[in-house]
Order: structure tokens, then sequence, then C-alpha cells
């Protein structure tokens, strides 16, 4: 969730510290999203699981699952992710009334 310290009354003029703290905070909540996205892609493009007998799918591995997924997701958006972050962050900016940062 964004919290309320991203809104433009933050980033007024001779308020630098808080533009860059609400900056840090757009940018941190920019790859959070990224990482939740790139986990549900995970989860919905796994293929069903062949095991059988002892080692079947169970309720317990589909409860660990997830915590795979969001991982996985975490670490790929860590290592560059896919590219949608600075887009995610863009839109972010554009929806709390910022200026839009130049992407690297």
């Amino acid at each position: 969730m964004i919290s309320s310290s991203l809104t433009p009354a933050a980033t007024a003029p001779g308020s630098l510290a808080q533009s860059a703290q609400s900056d840090a905070k757009l940018h941190q909540a920019a790859q959070q999203f990224e990482a939740m996205f790139l986990g549900e892609m995970l989860r919905l493009t796994r293929p069903e699981s062949k095991a059988s007998g002892s080692f079947a799918e169970g309720q317990g591995e589909k409860s660990w699952q997830v915590f795979m997924n969001q991982a996985l997701g975490q670490a790929a958006t860590a290592n560059d992710g896919s590219g949608l972050e600075a887009a995610i962050e863009q839109a972010m900016r554009k929806a709390q009334g910022m200026p839009a940062k130049a992407i690297p």
C-alpha cells in the first residue's frame, strides 16, 4: 500500500529531503509490485505436479508453493527483474501527481 507521504505536498519546493524519501518509498513500492506480479506469473505458469504415492501433491506443498513463488519473484526483481519496475514507478508517480523521472 502506498503511504500518504507520497502526496504532491510532500514534494513541495524546499523539502528536498522529503522528496528523496518519497522517491525511495515509491521506488520500493514499484519493486514490491513487480515482485508480486512476477510471483503471480510463476504461479500461473507452473505445470501440474506429476508426483504420486508418498510424494503426491498435498495441502502442505500447495501452501509452501505460495511462499516459493513470492521468493522467486523477489529474487528476480532483486536481479534486475523483468524491466517493468521503471514503468510501474512512472505510473505511480503520475497517479500521485509527481513529476516524471528519467528512466535509466
